[in-house]
């Protein structure tokens, strides 16, 4: 992977992430599709010789896409009030909060590559 390839994939993902977090629902499989291309792209950069700034830029994204522990207490009334109804609000709103992150997280490292190159 060249550094020009490198950057369009982070831009990729980051255009990803902001297309689903946009949607109204993020669905499992979505995010499964997601996590597929994550692991893909970390092999890629595995199998790569980019210098030490890079990888350490590329280790700073956090590519978790577990929804937990996003705006836990916010949506408690909700829970409360609406059952089953207010759970899956939250856990909507957890994963767009969990897309948004990502999503700025590639942003940064983008721009920080870009800089380092």
């Amino acid at each position: 992977m060249t550094e020009e390839s490198l950057l369009k994939y982070l831009d990729f993902l980051k255009i990803e992430c902001l297309r689903h977090q946009n949607d109204k629902i993020i669905t499992d499989d979505e995010i499964n599709q997601l996590n597929i291309e994550i692991i893909k792209f970390k092999n890629e950069v595995k199998k790569s010789s980019f210098s030490k700034d890079i990888r350490l830029e590329i280790s700073k994204i956090d590519f978790n896409l577990n929804e937990e522990n996003h705006n836990h207490s916010k949506f408690k009334i909700f829970q409360f009030l609406g059952g089953l109804q207010g759970k899956e609000f939250k856990k909507q709103e957890n994963r767009k909060q969990r897309f948004l992150k990502l999503y700025n997280d590639l942003d940064t490292t983008i721009f920080t590559i870009k800089s380092i190159l």
